[in-house]
């Protein structure tokens, strides 16, 4: 337990670090009321969350290394779109660090309706099947606020989790293998659009 723990920290401070010189953010784009819009976030290390940029109408700049920025940021486009264009239905889709984030901004905001939420490689993943996400081991604590702690308290919210068996970042029964060398953490659909509107629950693959 405590090389996991070790192996977590170590991974995390350099994974941070990493971050900290690719800090550009993707200029805001001008809402159209399409009827149907889409935000995407992307990870740790994916400052101008270019992984959705093909398939979301705004991605989310923000400072990786710092989750509170993307989780502000993320609500501040949320709320800025669903004021211009109060009929639209808001599909918001992140991947590991910025699925986390996804997941505590709607465990803040449940009761917002006409909107849904896809979780890729969630780290604060619940248990079942498998075990919990990372942010379930000794150690993630420091992390802090969005990211530490795991659940699944959505409420009425419709959200989509998507995990890879053998990715340790949303299984922590996974081990580092698949992480690390057979493609688990990026072996994800990242188009929103192949997703539904209303889709919820877990797949677990």
């Amino acid at each position: 337990m405590r090389r996991a723990t070790a192996l977590f920290a170590a991974l995390l401070l350099a994974l941070l670090f990493s971050t900290m010189t690719h800090l550009t953010a993707p200029k805001a784009n001008a809402d159209d009321c399409t009827g149907d819009w889409a935000i995407g976030i992307g990870g740790l290390g994916d400052n101008t969350s270019s992984i959705f940029a093909p398939y979301v109408n705004q991605p989310v700049g923000y400072n990786s290394a710092d989750p509170m920025s993307g989780l502000n940021e993320l609500d501040r486009l949320f709320w800025q779109h669903r004021n211009d264009c109060p009929g639209d239905h808001i599909r918001i889709i992140g991947h590991s660090e910025g699925a986390g984030i996804v997941h505590a901004w709607v465990t803040a905001h449940q009761d917002v309706d006409n909107a849904n939420a896809i979780l890729l490689s969630d780290p604060k993943r619940d248990a079942g099947p498998g075990w919990a996400g990372l942010s379930s081991t000794p150690g993630s604590g420091i992390i802090g606020y969005p990211l530490a702690g795991v659940d699944d308290w959505f409420g009425g919210f419709p959200v989509l989790t998507v995990c890879n068996h053998d990715d340790q970042i949303c299984d922590t029964s996974a081990g580092w293998w698949g992480y690390l060398f057979g493609g688990a953490h990026g072996r994800y659909d990242f188009n929103v659009w192949d997703y539904g509107d209303w889709d919820s629950g877990v797949w677990y693959r």
